[in-house]
């Protein structure tokens, strides 16, 4: 990794060391046409990769899957290339050279962040076009504040690698966008000045010291964050178990100087005592649709076990022998959830869970291994394969 020493960097070059960098994408919004295909049970193909004229390349798939602000559907893919998908209208919003898409949240209409195998980009809408923002490095180290810059200590500007997801919660924004990396760690925005780095500024109030979430999550090794309808931010890891920010915590950054009240339930973790279960790796968090949050953990004989947290405590069931590979959840109706699973010699690629019975089916329609599955606010389903979008018409 590439770093800096304060040292010999004087202030003025370390401001701008976290400058922006622009570059026009390849396209504007273009409105694209296709058209949707049965293949089983209610759900609906939206064709594949090959058959989505002027779009995609050979061999490229979908590697990431977002709901928008205005139940809109975005979509990434290993080739850089940005969709969105209104009603039944698609548009190929922008291509991003020589990164594959992992991670997108929009905020608002005219912002989108998108996390990437090379770092963090941003697209601001300008005159019906996308002005493209990248952010290729990241702040390590304990920051000082002083007149407006950042002065780091040694070794403190990294570049960014592969990123795994971004994400901002629909709640609460303070610190948002989020960035999860189980290579780098769990990083917050600091968008005054443009940094990206493991604090979260003020986070008690006021003037008072930063959260550091590297002593949060020490392996720092975060997997997945979701938000639920409290407003609890939830961490899944790897090795450290579940982090939940619990909510009244979350408003401390509003409050006037001098808060001294910190009382030990601003966070609280949940390990394999709490659960039931000897897991050692969040696979995937969803927000339950009337409270809680539903989660596939990875357990320590390779068996994947499905578990509900229902406000109060945590129950749960390992999931049978041919969904090993789950890797992604979602609540579609109360008490009915379905389960993402690889491919794999032909075994499911999505199951259905009826909590309140346990009984688990298999769903024909989707192919080719689910690495997402997604529910608008509107109550749309999708579930995204590396090689198709699929639909579910069945509200």
């Amino acid at each position: 990794m590439r770093t800096v020493s304060a040292s010999v960097v004087p202030l003025v070059c370390l401001v701008t060391a976290f400058a922006l960098a622009d570059e026009p994408t390849d396209f504007g919004p273009l409105p694209i046409s296709l058209s949707p295909t049965p293949c089983g049970e209610g759900w609906r193909e939206w064709q594949g990769i090959s058959n989505i004229k002027e779009s995609w390349a050979e061999r490229e798939r979908i590697t990431s899957l977002s709901a928008g602000t205005s139940n809109e559907v975005w979509v990434g893919t290993s080739h850089g290339r940005l969709l969105s998908l209104a009603g039944d209208q698609w548009t190929l919003q922008a291509h991003l050279k020589n990164v594959q898409i992992t991670g997108i949240s929009p905020q608002g209409t005219d912002r989108v962040w998108l996390s990437t195998s090379d770092g963090i980009r941003r697209l601001d809408r300008e005159n019906e076009r996308w002005r493209l923002k990248v952010f290729r490095t990241y702040y390590e180290g304990h920051p000082s504040y002083v007149s407006g810059g950042y002065i780091p200590g040694e070794d403190a500007i990294r570049l960014w690698g592969y990123v795994d997801d971004i994400y901002i919660p629909p709640k609460k924004g303070s610190y948002a966008p989020f960035v999860i990396s189980t290579e780098h760690g769990l990083f917050s925005w600091e968008g005054f000045h443009g940094v990206w780095h493991h604090f979260m500024p003020h986070y008690w109030g006021a003037n008072s010291s930063w959260l550091d979430t590297r002593d949060l999550i020490s392996h720092r090794r975060p997997t997945c964050m979701v938000e639920d309808v409290d407003a609890n931010l939830w961490v899944g890891t790897e090795g450290e178990g579940i982090l939940r920010l619990n909510a009244h915590g979350r408003d401390y950054c509003e409050r006037p100087p001098g808060n001294h009240d910190r009382d030990g339930t601003e966070f609280t973790f949940f390990g394999p005592k709490d659960v039931g279960d000897d897991f050692d790796r969040v696979v995937d968090i969803a927000a339950g649709l009337e409270r809680g949050v539903w989660a596939v953990l990875g357990l320590k004989d390779r068996r994947k076990h499905l578990a509900r947290f229902d406000g109060t405590s945590w129950t749960g069931m390992v999931l049978p022998e041919g969904v090993r590979t789950a890797n992604c959840v979602v609540e579609v109706k109360p008490g009915v959830i379905l389960v993402g699973v690889n491919h794999n010699h032909g075994a499911a690629t999505l199951v259905e869970v009826r909590w309140a019975t346990q009984d688990v089916r298999t769903v024909s329609g989707p192919k080719y291994g689910v690495f997402e599955v997604l529910r608008t606010p509107d109550g749309r389903v999708f579930a995204a394969s590396w090689f198709g979008l699929y639909e579910n018409m069945l509200k």
